[in-house]
């Protein structure tokens, strides 16, 4: 082995020490982690990221969003190229340690490993950039629509649309940023290329007896959010016949979106998450109820059916219940094919390391969906245990988490050195 070079397991015990450091903010009694974004316990990983990288001689840039850049000079090419790794610190209420931090702590260590390679001569970069990056308000746990800093970013969302983005207690977005102190006004340099490393949030590569995962293309989505005007009045004498009891016409459209994918001619998942009943009291009948509803699929076809299908719905339960049901806003994500030239250098790099990838596509949404629209985008991804995320229970062994490393910093090391003038192709939006 080269004196210079340091055995690779010493990298990966500095990925599982930063990911258990992180794993001290936020923990809740249950087990899991609340972080949620803007949020003090997320400021308190935040801050604990950009102590990190200024202690690693980054040069840390927070964006008019919230969005973290640490970004090292590797002062070895004339170009003005960046690279792009990393994911988000925010978590779902009582969720797990891996969603998103794991993807954080690999792009920071990837950085000292790319060092050390580029100083022994191994690794020929033709990138002047390496920019640890992290997202805010991935989740939409806290603020919708989810994946905000990286919508800001790419320009799938006006950033001032973004700041009057209100929580469950009207707090505004860039009220949040600016109380947790990061809301900056700092630009960093666009990204040449993305890659971000993740669980999987599925069961596919546990069955398959894989540990890593080269992500081809994501669902595509609709997500609206919708209103139903009733009538409040006393539980008791107020004759059925009378009631406009927005629950009831709320209950009626669950069972509609559960129905979308049982009945689908396509694959389709749909689901409500989220309900909101006011005045929320046992003797007064549901005056307002609001409801996150969401549905994904790989087709295209099959979202538009299913939009459709969901007006439609709203239109005779209004009909039948006497309630109001409005969409107070959509949000549509399109079907994403990732670069096809990034994933065979990927595959490739990851040949030469011996590492043989399952091919994926993901349901869930991710950073690096975003990020496609601005450059190529290369997602990656390790096991959650029983595929479960989201939960106290979400966890990624060791093992995973180094065979995890191993896999991106080899992808790194080789597309950190492709030359410039490389082309990738747009995918319909």
């Amino acid at each position: 082995m080269d004196s210079h070079i340091s055995d690779p397991r010493a990298f990966q015990d500095q990925v599982l020490d930063l990911l258990q450091a992180f794993g001290t903010f936020g923990k809740t009694a249950e087990g899991g982690y609340s972080r949620l974004a803007a949020g003090p316990e997320e400021k308190r990983a935040r801050d604990h990221l950009c102590g990190w990288l200024r202690d690693h001689g980054f040069t840390v840039i927070i964006d008019p969003v919230g969005n973290i850049f640490g970004v090292l000079d590797l002062c070895v090419t004339d170009s003005e190229r960046a690279f792009f790794c990393g994911s988000h610190l925010d978590s779902q209420p009582n969720g797990g340690n891996f969603d998103g931090c794991l993807g954080v702590v690999c792009a920071c260590v990837a950085a000292l490993f790319l060092k050390e390679r580029i100083a022994a001569g191994q690794v020929h970069p033709a990138f002047r950039y390496y920019v640890v990056t992290c997202w805010t308000g991935e989740e939409g746990a806290r603020f919708q629509p989810s994946l905000i800093g990286s919508s800001v970013f790419s320009g799938a969302l006006h950033l001032e649309d973004a700041w009057r983005l209100r929580d469950g207690d009207g707090i505004l977005l860039k009220d949040a940023l600016q109380m947790t102190g990061y809301l900056g006004s700092g630009e960093a340099p666009r990204p040449d290329h993305y890659l971000e490393l993740h669980i999987e949030q599925g069961t596919e590569l546990e069955r398959a007896g894989r540990a890593i995962a080269l992500v081809e293309a994501c669902w595509g989505a609709e997500k609206l959010r919708v209103v139903v005007t009733g009538k409040a009045d006393h539980t008791g004498p107020t004759p059925m016949a009378q009631r406009r009891n927005a629950l009831l016409a709320a209950s009626h459209l669950v069972v509609e979106i559960e129905a979308l994918a049982q009945e689908a001619r396509e694959t389709l998942h749909s689901s409500v998450g989220r309900m909101v009943l006011e005045p929320n009291s046992p003797n007064t009948i549901v005056e307002r109820a609001e409801l996150w509803i969401e549905v994904r699929s790989p087709s295209e076809a099959a979202l538009k059916r299913a939009a459709a299908r969901i007006d439609e719905s709203m239109t005779t339960i209004s009909r039948q219940s006497g309630c109001d049901l409005a969409v107070s806003s959509r949000e549509r994500r399109s079907v994403v094919c990732f670069d096809e030239t990034a994933l065979e250098d990927a595959e490739r790099a990851l040949a030469d390391a011996g590492i043989g990838p399952l091919k994926l596509t993901t349901i869930a949404g991710h950073d690096a969906v975003r990020l496609q629209s601005v450059c190529p985008s290369t997602l990656l991804f390790v096991p959650s245990q029983n595929g479960i995320t989201h939960s106290p229970l979400e966890f990624t062994t060791d093992a995973d988490v180094r065979a995890g490393f191993e896999a991106m910093t080899a992808i790194l090391a080789r597309l950190i050195s492709r030359p410039a003038g490389a082309r990738f192709k747009e995918n319909d939006r």
